[in-house]
């Protein structure tokens, strides 16, 4: 914990997905900038063993009215409690900002003797790289959003309305400047196992460095690349969630 009053983050887990029974309960955690619904088209993949929990964070989606986190380890303070309360065990899956975060709730989750049975991570280097190299969140508006085109995640409709931007971009800026500022604190690495997938082209997280993962673990680890850049996954998600469905049933 950071010693700072922590979030009640009970509201964050978008529980639409739920199931009767389950026997693993997967939290899934958005990029810089994205929301809970960037996961929804995960949940029918699953069989009725796993159950697909997206986490939205404040700010955006049903949290709109929220202030945003000012930081990675706000927001896994505020999870870390809520996944530890789970009554099935817990596994996690971030993309990119979302990667990271899941790291720190899966460090949290190990301090408390909760560990996940599993890490999934994509589109963001090993938790020792600092990332980005050039800072973006305090760019100026048009310069920002000319970077958010770039990024390729978020809706040309979105962008091209001012006044919706005048809402998210506070919220944009807040996650961008998380990631910028994040640094792995020292500790031990996690015990569980850890899977990592990488685009072939994403210039942010392409197979080297994606491979620093393995670092993070002392339990197995995985590496698997897939065609496409930072948002690979769009095009290959189904494949994904296969593979985490396996693993997850395997122990492994």
């Amino acid at each position: 914990m950071t010693g700072t009053a922590v979030r009640d983050a009970a509201g964050w887990l978008d529980n639409r997905f739920a199931l009767p029974e389950p026997r693993f309960r997967l939290l899934c955690l958005p990029f810089a900038g994205g929301s809970a619904t960037f996961y929804a088209d995960w949940a029918p993949l699953f069989s009725s063993t796993v159950e697909l929990v997206p986490v939205q964070l404040p700010g955006r989606g049903a949290l709109m009215g929220l202030p945003p986190a000012a930081s990675i380890a706000e927001m896994a303070d505020a999870i870390a409690p809520v996944a530890a309360a789970s009554d099935v065990p817990v596994a996690l899956y971030g993309h990119s900002m979302g990667a990271i975060v899941a790291f720190e709730v899966a460090r949290r989750l190990q301090a408390a003797g909760r560990a996940p049975v599993h890490l999934f991570v994509s589109g963001r280097p090993g938790p020792r790289i600092v990332r980005p190299e050039r800072p973006v969140s305090d760019l100026p508006r048009a310069e920002f959003v000319a970077m958010l085109r770039d990024y390729g995640a978020a809706d040309p409709e979105i962008l091209d309305n001012d006044g919706l931007l005048d809402v998210l971009i506070p919220m944009m800026r807040a996650d961008f400047r998380a990631v910028e500022t994040y640094r792995r604190p020292a500790g031990p690495p996690l015990e569980c196992p850890v899977s990592a997938w990488a685009g072939l082209d994403d210039e942010e997280a392409g197979p080297d460095l994606m491979r620093l993962w393995e670092e993070e673990t002392t339990g197995a680890f995985r590496l698997d690349c897939l065609p496409g850049g930072h948002f690979f996954l769009l095009d290959h998600h189904e494949r994904i969630v296969t593979a985490v469905h396996r693993r997850l049933e395997a122990g492994r």
